[in-house]
């Protein structure tokens, strides 16, 4: 195996052992309310279809179901199948696609917004999982990379881990490089010590 597929096999046994008590560990009851806050900011319509992209235990699929309502079509993708199990759970309604953000199988132009929360970096290419986020999205569609603390902070966290060890967000210039390269254009970053919001939106207009 080469150094790439090495990385992405330990990651995803990382992910799969760690899947059962993710959100026990991962969200206590105020870092749930912060990532429902979080999720409120986006402008989020009644039907839409949207992709939870690296959606691990599928956190984000009853807040984005409470938005969208009732017609929306969630989809829900990750890479570990032991994160992707508990979609079901959350949402029958729910597309679970078990697949990686560089390659997903969705049509072009299928889904009104990605949403990518604490995920973007375990993408093991990150241009090409971005430039996947633009093809699957229509005109007038946005990109949404969340994360609940600042980059320096992920990064750091990251570090401290031996199977995401080096899993880094990149910089604003690279971030932003990366999604005007892919065609995005609107690119707005918010960041503090509690959160990063990154947003880009593909050109066009929403149908």
């Amino acid at each position: 195996m080469n150094s790439a597929t090495e990385r992405d096999e330990m990651r995803r046994r990382f992910f799969d052992q760690a899947a059962e008590d993710w959100e026990c560990r991962n969200y206590p009851p105020e870092t749930r309310r912060r990532t429902e806050d979080l999720i409120a900011e986006l402008e989020i319509a009644e039907g839409m279809t949207i992709l939870d992209a690296g959606c691990g235990r599928g956190i984000l699929i009853p807040m984005l179901r409470e938005r969208a309502g009732p017609r929306a079509r969630l989809i829900a993708l990750d890479s570990s199948a032991s994160m992707l199990a508990g979609v079901a759970d959350k949402d029958s309604r729910a597309l679970a696609l078990h697949a990686r953000a560089e390659h997903i199988p969705l049509l072009d132009d299928y889904v009104d917004m990605v949403v990518c929360f604490s995920a973007f970096p375990h993408f093991s290419d990150h241009p090409a999982a971005v430039r996947e986020f633009h093809r699957v999205l229509k005109p007038g569609g946005t990109a949404h990379v969340l994360h609940l603390a600042s980059r320096e902070t992920i990064n750091r966290h990251h570090d401290m881990h031996h199977a995401v060890h080096g899993d880094h967000m990149p910089d604003e210039s690279a971030m932003r490089a990366m999604f005007a390269g892919a065609g995005f254009i609107a690119v707005v970053l918010r960041e503090d010590a509690d959160r990063y919001c990154f947003s880009a939106r593909k050109n066009g207009r929403l149908t």
